[in-house]
């Protein structure tokens, strides 16, 4: 069972610079005109865990500005960054006709990042960068091309795609703890999962709350998008009574992760709230078939 306790919040100031207005010194219109491009359409922002080998992910993009030469491909992991050391070249895109199609498959994507096809897990999520290079060898990215503010210019100077795993059910067994940050167990110590109740959704009422500290109340239900296998838990579901400890376990917003049939992977962070102890805060859950 995890110890409760309370979260101290640190505060930041913030100062603001200003300019004084004969600081300005150029004239907009002898400024350049710059380059980007728009999103025509996605061809696709998933790969299929499944079949990875023959997987890819790409958009349509259209220029707007100045004539574009080409489009250099890069990617890093996870969300998006302005901090270029952190990018992996995957090639370069020459631009022709009205739009281009800008696609990665997961051998290019894997040489970029330098690991083997399969290590693409399911869940991994990564930004791709589309490096705008003008015909007259101007540059523009979204290291140096403002974003905020603009969305109605339909910018694609980056995009994201995943790696999925598509929910086929049959999730019930016996599982490893891998991590419980609620400490209901120890990684190692294994539990049972039961599919359903319904439809694409999975029991873990036999794991939270271990019944050497708390009772059960309501199910632990899991619920799973049957094409990607992301998951959700519903808020407000009171899940384990601690009445020996002075306290009840309820679900709270946002709970969010993953369920693998691909990998028999479990992978959740479940808000927490203890009352009357308050907010617990996100917890990771993370399961192993065996």
């Amino acid at each position: 069972m995890k110890k409760i306790f309370y979260s101290i919040i640190a505060f930041a100031l913030v100062a603001l610079i200003g300019c004084k207005k004969e600081e300005v010194v150029s004239d907009f219109e002898n400024l350049g005109v710059g380059s980007y491009v728009t999103l025509v359409r996605t061809i696709s922002n998933t790969m299929n865990f499944a079949t990875i080998s023959n997987a890819s992910v790409g958009v349509t993009v259209k220029q707007n500005g100045s004539p574009i030469d080409k489009i250099k491909v890069f990617v890093s992991r996870g969300g998006k960054s302005v901090d270029k050391s952190t990018w992996r070249t995957i090639k370069e895109v020459p631009y022709a006709g009205d739009s281009v199609n800008i696609t990665v498959s997961s051998q290019e994507l894997a040489t970029a990042l330098g690991i083997p096809v399969t290590s693409l897990e399911p869940g991994s999520t990564y930004t791709f960068y589309n490096q705008v290079i003008t015909k007259d060898g101007r540059t523009f990215d979204i290291a140096n091309t403002p974003q905020h503010g603009i969305s109605n210019y339909n910018m694609v100077l980056n995009w994201s795609a995943s790696v999925v795993c598509p929910f086929t059910g049959n999730m019930a067994g016996n599982y490893r703890v891998i991590t419980d940050d609620w400490q209901d167990w120890s990684p190692g110590d294994i539990v049972q999962v039961t599919d359903g109740p319904g439809a694409n959704q999975v029991n873990l009422s036999k794991v939270w709350p271990n019944i050497a500290f708390g009772t059960p109340v309501q199910p632990f239900v899991v619920s799973v998008n049957p094409s990607t296998g992301a998951a959700t838990v519903a808020s407000g579901v009171t899940i384990g009574d601690y009445s020996r400890f002075g306290f009840t376990m309820v679900t709270g917003t946002g709970s969010t992760g993953f369920v693998f049939s691909c990998t028999g992977r479990i992978s959740l962070r479940v808000r927490i709230s203890a009352p009357p102890f308050g907010d617990q805060g996100f917890l990771n859950l993370v399961l192993q078939k065996i």
